[in-house]
């Protein structure tokens, strides 16, 4: 799926979104966590606004965000079941 396709998707996908959205909103329709959606913020990789006193993300800077990390490996990998070590 190349990057058009993607943010096709994630369009369809985002519909109902609001165009404007807080930290834990953005968290709330992204696999993303709240805290991971702060240390983007804060990083400079996810665009975002102070706005009286908190954060405001776009729905498109999400968007965007989305289609160029979606192919990344996770930031960990959760184990399931017993360690035989």
């Amino acid at each position: 799926m190349n990057n058009e396709e993607k943010r096709k998707e994630l369009e369809r996908m985002l519909k109902r979104c609001p165009e404007i959205l807080s930290p834990i909103k953005a968290a709330r329709w992204s696999p993303l966590g709240k805290n991971r959606v702060y240390e983007l913020i804060h990083n400079g990789e996810l665009r975002a606004f102070v706005y009286q006193g908190g954060y405001i993300i776009s729905k498109d800077d999400l968007i965007d965000y989305l289609v160029k990390h979606c192919d990344d490996e996770p930031a960990r990998s959760v184990k399931r079941g017993k360690s035989n070590e």
